[in-house]
């Protein structure tokens, strides 16, 4: 991607021409860079090439490739847009025809570096199946670096076999995917499908899986997650980050994921009922999102939460929200460059050991202990738990939140 347009750069060339200067008399050079700094691929599909004539064939040439490089489309502001030029507020018909999609990308084959979609209302994909979807990733995919889709339609999606087949054809073999971030399309055997992805070993940071669009700690329809932590991903040895949320059938981390070493966050919203002690082998962690994991707080804690946890010196956010816990585990106690620490929405007991969290942590910012939905509400003894503990941690540490 080309630099984003320097301001004395422009300033200059604008004087060199005189007060006469109009847009299209700038270089074709600083033309793109001025369509590429709006930041706004959707707008520039759209719009620069209907403007003029002469837009319209910088846009074609290889020298606007910036221009091309981000192929994004938003359905619910598709389908706004339709609405608002037809002034039909009820308006229901599909509005982004795949054939439209797939055209662009056709043109533009070998330029697109990202492709991003995001589906948020039934009525604006109704013109794009899984099989149009696979062939629009089979027609960019030998150039991407990024991929990214996040739909809200989990039951048209679900059997996204030509998608998963498109990526293993066209993306894997070309080796470029640095990010991988798709949510709400699965198929009937995921593991056989996202196996491919171990094979990009030197390129991918980035790896995001989910069977539904997740906003909670509900799992989605069962037959539809990975049924265990895929052996492929052990590969990936350049990863940064990793999510894999509403696989309910997980139940265990193995330990090889110790392979992972430039790990730097990972979110697990799955059934785990222990925490592999390797965790605490991984040097870069900063981040861990664990909430969901309901039986981390049925078993023994040296069992759940291994004191070689505490090795992780880096770790900056841990969050075991909706963990089942009834106490906080002692290996926290460990963690000094901890900022943040979410414990909300657990059963923490009237008598759960905190105070031990107000020393040693120099860093720490936020507590959050808020209150399960639907538990009993709190005792007047736990409320004078929490108020001593609040100011006990306050008197410490000034800047530091507590939040119930």
């Amino acid at each position: 991607m080309a630099e984003a347009l320097d301001t004395r750069e422009l300033v200059a060339t604008l004087d060199g021409f005189g007060a006469k200067l109009t847009i299209n008399d700038l270089p074709k050079e600083l033309l793109v860079s001025v369509f590429e700094a709006v930041g706004d691929p959707i707008w520039v599909r759209h719009t620069v090439p209907l403007v003029c004539k002469s837009w319209a064939e910088l846009y074609r040439k290889r020298d606007a490739s910036p221009l091309q490089e981000t192929l994004e489309v938003d359905f619910l502001k598709e389908l706004d847009s339709a609405r608002a030029a037809a002034q039909e507020p009820a308006l229901r018909r599909p509005v982004v025809h795949a054939s439209k999609v797939n055209s662009w990308a056709e043109r533009r084959a070998g330029s697109v570096r990202k492709l991003r979609l995001k589906g948020d209302f039934s009525g604006a994909l109704e013109d794009f199946s899984s099989e149009d979807l696979g062939t629009l990733v089979a027609v960019v995919g030998s150039s991407l670096t990024e991929l990214r889709i996040d739909w809200d339609l989990y039951e048209r999606y679900k059997k996204g076999k030509p998608f998963w087949e498109s990526l293993r054809h066209s993306v894997v073999p070309a080796g470029r995917m640095r990010s991988f971030l798709v949510k709400g399309i699965f198929g009937e055997a995921p593991e056989s499908d996202v196996e491919p992805l171990g094979q990009l070993a030197g390129s991918l940071e980035q790896l995001v899986l989910s069977p539904f669009y997740y906003t909670g700690v509900d799992s989605c329809s069962p037959g539809y997650e990975l049924l265990r932590f895929p052996e492929s991903f052990f590969a990936l040895t350049e990863l940064r980050r990793l999510e894999l949320i509403g696989h309910s059938r997980i139940t265990a981390i193995p330990a090889k994921i110790s392979s992972l070493k430039k790990l730097e966050e990972i979110t697990l919203g799955c059934s785990l009922s222990s925490l592999p002690k390797e965790l605490g082998e991984l040097p870069r962690l900063k981040y861990i999102n664990l909430a969901g994991n309901m039986d981390l707080g049925n078993a023994h804690e040296d069992e759940a939460f291994p004191p070689e946890l505490g090795r992780m010196k880096y770790l900056r956010v841990l969050v075991l929200s909706y963990c089942g816990l009834g106490t906080v585990p002692v290996f926290v106690g460990e963690l000094k460059s901890l900022e943040i620490l979410d414990l909300s929405y657990n059963d923490l007991q009237n008598d759960a050991p905190l105070d031990f969290l107000i020393k040693g942590f120099p860093r720490l910012r936020q507590i959050w202990l808020r209150e399960r939905p639907g538990a009993p509400p709190r005792t007047p003894a736990l409320l004078a738990h929490l108020e001593a503990f609040k100011a006990k941690l306050l008197a410490q540490n000034p800047d530091a939140e507590v939040i119930y």
